[in-house]
């Protein structure tokens, strides 16, 4: 009982922090305010259940005012892309880190059986997975971007710095970030990079440097971006409920606050019982 009130106070804390509005447009009329809508998708996804399920079964215990199905899955797609990123970015804090990384996993489209994925006939799956990118600290998600198609790493990297509010003074990337003007964007943000070179490496002065004088030792540090990406599919699943892209993106963002918000929880539990026992 006291975990699930210290999450809702989070879940309260973080829309006031992330300045969310009242309503989202001003047109037609309004029973509920996008704070409610806000609470029950991010409590939704916590649950991981359907939305009817989550009306019928839990909605009452959690929420004194509940919206209607329909409502909670017209307002989910329709929230805006800056402020999903806000609540990402708020959520995994304002502390600094000393190290970050960068990666990228894939994530299918549906908890669809081995019978339904491939036909006869057909080399290829029939639904291509989603490519989910993340950039993180520790055990925070700092930002994040989904896309439907698979494209290069290297395309993700500035949108991922640009919409972190905190950068890592070193950050670690493996060889599919390889790229000169990767280290050179890192090095314009005032903060290092470490990406082993590529076999047969010859362009690039950050690239030399790569593989002349690379640092096995920092570059262990990667790690928080696999035990992010495990932690996230263990808790969630590696597949998307939702079928519309917009629903997809906006289901991640809720399971990258919920996974920062643990983290948050964790850390402040850790920290009260260290004061306790001394």
């Amino acid at each position: 009982m006291k975990k699930k009130k210290s999450l809702l106070q989070k879940i309260d804390g973080l829309i006031r922090q992330a300045r969310v509005p009242v309503y989202l447009h001003r047109f037609g009329p309004k029973t509920y305010t996008s704070w409610q809508h806000c609470k029950a998708w991010l409590l939704k996804e916590k649950l991981k259940c359907s939305w009817q399920d989550f009306i019928d079964d839990f909605a009452a215990y959690y929420l004194n005012e509940v919206p209607d199905r329909s409502t909670l899955i017209k307002f989910v797609k329709r929230l805006p892309m800056w402020l999903k990123n806000t609540l990402v970015a708020l959520s995994a804090g304002l502390e600094p880190a000393e190290f970050g990384a960068i990666d990228s996993t894939g994530l299918s489209r549906t908890n669809a059986s081995q019978h339904f994925i491939r036909r006869i006939d057909r080399e290829k799956p029939i639904a291509r997975p989603l490519k989910f990118s993340m950039y993180t600290s520790k055990r925070r998600i700092l930002a994040f971007r989904l896309r439907a198609r698979w494209r290069g790493d290297t395309k993700d990297v500035k949108y991922l710095t640009k919409n972190s509010l905190v950068l890592a003074e070193t950050n670690c990337l493996d060889k599919g970030y390889d790229a000169n003007y990767i280290h050179a964007h890192f090095r314009d943000k005032g903060v290092y990079s470490i990406i082993p070179a590529k076999k047969n490496c010859r362009r690039g002065n950050y690239r030399k440097q790569m593989r002349d004088c690379f640092d096995y030792g920092q570059y262990w540090e990667r790690n928080c971006s696999e035990y992010n990406n495990s932690s996230l599919k263990r808790r969630f699943g590696d597949y998307v409920r939702s079928v519309n892209f917009r629903a997809q993106h906006a289901e991640v963002t809720a399971r990258a606050v919920l996974h920062n918000l643990k983290a948050i929880l964790a850390g402040l539990f850790h920290r009260s019982l260290n004061q306790s026992q001394n």
